[in-house]
Order: structure tokens, then sequence, then C-alpha cells
């Protein structure tokens, strides 16, 4: 099934907290993958050279006509995410990339993980919002005073989108010593969660494996005071888990350390 971007951002429907929460997590995860550090997110090469998750998925280039990109599984188990090479780049990265999330949907990981994959374009716009412009980047690009045309260039996406997505993450800018009230959040959080926030922290902060114990308290204060992209990440991923109806979050959490490991 393909779709046409600008028709899709134009839908109300929302998909509940919980998946919510997961789909930002995959993005993330995604991101950390590859490496990636700073817009605009490479999606092409990401869909030309994809994980083990994406099984067999190769990119077709041409001029589909009814869709800015639709995402397709062949009988001989290939399958492909193919592009609208006439439409704008902006739409063409904001489709490759929603794409993604149907691909990853029809994946036997998604299986596994028991992903909810019943009505992948209910999410699939939510991912590519989140996959190109990750919560931390676009709250230190707004405290920047950057306007939205020239977010939207940064970016590489579509203006609408820009728009959608601050009103997703909001505008808070950091202020000085937040690095040390997000960690007292972190260790006031009950067990396994206290656990599993402060062991991603500890891989993320180390580029590395942690494992061998939780971090100390002073150690995550300066992890997170020294990193501002990593205080964000894990600013926005508290936020997320603590809605109401966030109980899956050991399927994020995993998913994230099993990319980036």
């Amino acid at each position: 099934m393909g779709l046409e971007y600008s028709d899709r951002e134009c839908s109300d429907k929302e998909p509940p907290n919980t998946e919510v929460f997961l789909v930002e997590c995959l993005a993330w995860g995604l991101l950390r993958a590859y490496g990636i550090e700073e817009p605009p997110v490479p999606v092409r090469e990401m869909v030309k050279h994809p994980l083990p998750i994406f099984e067999h998925l190769t990119l077709l280039e041409l001029s589909l006509g009814l869709y800015d990109a639709t995402y397709r599984s062949l009988l001989d188990g290939s399958r492909l995410i193919a592009v609208d090479l006439t439409k704008p780049r902006p739409v063409q990265r904001a489709s490759m990339a929603r794409e993604m999330y149907v691909a990853f949907c029809r994946s036997s990981r998604a299986a596994e993980l028991r992903w909810p994959c019943e009505q992948p374009y209910v999410r699939s716009d939510l991912f590519a919002r989140c996959l190109l412009m990750p919560a931390a980047w676009v709250r230190r690009a707004y405290a920047e005073a950057i306007p939205l045309e020239h977010l939207a260039a940064c970016f590489g996406v579509p203006a609408r989108m820009v728009a959608r997505r601050l009103s997703e993450v909001g505008h808070h800018r950091p202020r000085f010593g937040l690095g040390v009230s997000l960690t007292e959040a972190l260790f006031s959080l009950k067990e396994p969660w206290r656990g599993r926030f402060l062991d991603l922290v500890a891989n993320l902060a180390t580029k590395q494996t942690w494992g061998q114990r939780l971090p100390t308290q002073d150690e995550v204060a300066v992890w997170l005071g020294a990193n501002p992209g990593l205080y964000q990440d894990m600013r926005y991923m508290l936020d997320a888990w603590q809605r109401p109806g966030n109980v899956v979050v050991h399927h994020a959490t995993s998913l994230v350390q099993a990319l980036v490991a």
C-alpha cells in the first residue's frame, strides 16, 4: 500500500500513548545504530543499506505517479521501498521514512517483539517525524531561535512536518542544572525501571556495553550535564514513559539496546 505524504499529514487520528513511546524509541534506536548525530538524516542511504532487522529490503527509485513512496513484499521473499523521483526532495525523504516503519512492521523482528503492527500507517507518519526530526535535535534548534523555514531546510523535510513536530516535542529551552534534576528523577524510579534507564544512560554515554554495575548518581549527573544530546534524549524518553498507559517500556529499551550494541 502506498500513500501520499501530504494526505497522511492531514490525518487527525493519533496512536495511543504507549505506541507513541515505542515509535519514538524505535526511531531513536535506529539513529544510534547508524551513528547519525546531526541533521539531515540520510534516510535514502539507510534504506539502501538496511540493518538486519529490515530483512532483504531494497530501494527502487522511479516515477510512481500515484504515490510518493510505497512498500511492497514480493513472492521471492524480497522486499522493497519504491520512491517517486518526481516529487520534491523533502517529500521523498519523509515518504521513505514513513515506509521504513511499514517495512519494520512486516519483519520477523517486529513479530518477536509483539510490536503493535495491525495498522502500521496509523503510526508511520509519526515514525517519519521521529526519525527525521529527533526531539533532542528539534529542541536544540528551537533554543537557537531558527525560523521554521530554515528548520525545514536543515532537517530536509516539508515545512508542515516541522510545525507538527514542534507541537509534539514542545518548546522547552534547556536550563542550567537540569542534568542534576534529571539524574534525581531517574534514581527515584522503582526497579526494574531504574536499572533499565540507568544501564541505557551508561551504554550511550560511554559508547560501549556497560553491564558491570549500575552507574553512580554522580556519574550519571556528569554524563547528562556534559552531553546536551544525551540529556534531551533521556528527558524525552522519561517523559514519554511516564505518560499514562506506558506499560511496555522494557520492549522499547531492549530494542534500543539491541540496535546500538
